[in-house]
């Protein structure tokens, strides 16, 4: 991109957490472009990949590289103006920008919009020399996060960049400067002025990018993380929610290192959970609380309270739907394998899976449920093996390594399989109830026989009364070597 830029006469660097990340050593997520080219110039230029332009603040290109699998997207922006008075560039009442399509003339005018110094570097690949104009390079020495310019204007343009303050802090291990720290100082409360869609994302970004464990405790401690959710009470400061909460972002960080998807959904089930957990237990317990069952009480109380996260951030439908799905599967879920009227049903569900490690999370918190989880490992085992098996086979098909038969080939095995080991339950279930009704038939007949002989001895009994009751010693004998 920045090759293809530079031989159209445009000047091209690399900007921002790629340099930065290449700096420490690390290797970057991605990496931003910046130029002096428009948007509409940076498409008639960049060939070789998808084109399209977003933002409504300030417009930027995303040149998109690849397959849907494994998109490589480079995001190119003009070089922007920092005149306050600049033609294109508007606030609203409290001093956020509300659009700020004003383009610059050189990287030095760019950097002063950058929010934080180290991730104000410009490096060319052309001439191989990076560019420093706000001391970035011996912040990410020291280890410091230093706003550009004055703190408080800044966080009044854009208060996200409190946010991504605290989430470089977790990511990097750095600490906010002392200058930095004042600004933030009484401007918390400008995190609410943020678009709850856009706050969704950032929440995603803290705690999905392999680092949410320290996230979770660094906003724990800065008291910001009182900000992303809906009124917790009490539960906010339990030990249920820092352990399930602090436990489930242990795991999702593994998984991250371990190359799998953490879901925004499970994210928010599991953030969501200890409220939730509490009312439930409340409710369960609130004298003269009668309900139909333990999944209508979920439904009850789950769309209450992600009614109330929505106000903050924003989740899409989809997201939503899922919540409610992991979180009514705990009611079938928590009474075994064996104690669930319909297991096929449970087992088809396609966020099975999704709840049994949501259970495992419960489980962690509370040992009563150890046993019920574990009644699910062996049919989630093969269920993970099928679902890798399944992404497996449509990669070989679509990297050319297999054709579609290959893969339908594939597919067919996994159902036939799946469906052998259905049939398999079924026929042991039916020997389970096989048996539980020829015990429960043995036993009317054993206690009608106990009946006859109880009656038999009241009869022998009572004609031994009828002849003078003498032998009355004898028979409390024989009735104590019979018991």
């Amino acid at each position: 991109v920045v090759s293809q830029l530079n031989r159209a006469g445009f000047e091209a660097y690399i900007v921002g957490g790629g340099v930065r990340d290449l700096i420490l050593g690390e290797e970057p997520k991605d990496f931003d472009v910046t130029t002096n080219a428009t948007p509409n110039q940076i498409c008639k230029v960049v060939k070789n990949c998808q084109r399209r332009i977003i933002g409504r603040r300030f417009k930027i290109v995303h040149c998109v590289f690849g397959h849907r699998e494994s998109q490589i997207i480079i995001e190119v922006a003009t070089f922007r103006n920092n005149e306050e008075s600049a033609a294109g560039r508007s606030s609203g009442d409290a001093g956020m920008l509300t659009r700020d399509n004003s383009y610059g003339d050189s990287i030095e005018e760019d950097s002063k919009r950058r929010d934080y110094s180290i991730n104000a570097l410009y490096y060319s690949p052309k001439n191989r020399i990076i560019y420093d104009f706000h001391g970035g390079y011996y912040d990410i020495l020291k280890g410091t996060i230093d706003m550009i310019g004055d703190p408080v204007v800044r966080i009044h343009e854009d208060p996200a960049r409190i946010i991504r303050a605290y989430r470089f802090a977790a990511k990097l291990g750095f600490k906010i400067s002392e200058r930095t720290m004042k600004g933030f100082e009484g401007n918390f409360s400008l995190i609410k002025n943020i678009n709850s869609s856009r706050l969704f994302e950032e929440v995603n970004k803290f705690f999905l990018s392999g680092y949410g464990y320290r996230s979770f405790k660094v906003l724990k401690e800065s008291n910001i993380l009182k900000l992303f959710l809906t009124e917790q009470g009490v539960v906010f400061d339990s030990d249920y929610f820092n352990g399930f909460i602090g436990e489930s972002l242990k795991r999702s960080d593994l998984r991250h290192r371990q190359g799998k998807p953490n879901m925004p959904a499970f994210l928010y089930a599991v953030l969501l959970w200890p409220l939730v957990n509490s009312m439930l237990n409340r409710l369960r317990t609130a004298p003269g609380f009668i309900h139909s069952s333990e999944k209508s009480i979920i439904d009850l109380i789950g769309a209450k309270v992600i009614a109330s996260q929505l106000a903050i951030t924003n989740f899409p439908n989809m997201v939503q739907d899922i919540i409610m799905e992991i979180w009514r599967l705990q009611a079938d879920l928590d009474n075994g394998m064996d104690g669930v009227d319909n297991v096929e049903h449970v087992i088809a569900n396609k966020f099975f899976r999704a709840g049994v490690d949501f259970m495992r999370l419960r489980a962690f918190m509370d040992d009563s449920l150890t046993d019920a989880c574990e009644s699910w490992e062996e049919e989630y085992e093969f269920q993970s093996a099928r679902a890798l098996m399944f992404r497996k086979a449509k990669s070989r098909g679509k990297s050319g390594g297999s054709d579609d038969a290959d893969v339908e080939r594939t597919i067919e095995e996994l159902e036939i399989l799946n469906s052998r080991r259905a049939k398999e339950r079924a026929r042991a279930s039916e020997r389970e109830q096989s048996l539980k009704k020829e015990l429960k038939k043995s036993g009317r007949k054993a206690r009608g026989q106990e009946k006859t002989k109880t009656k038999s001895r009241k009869k022998r009994s009572g004609k031994e009364k009828i002849k003078g009751g003498s032998r009355r010693g004898d028979e409390s004998l024989n009735l104590t070597e019979w018991m």
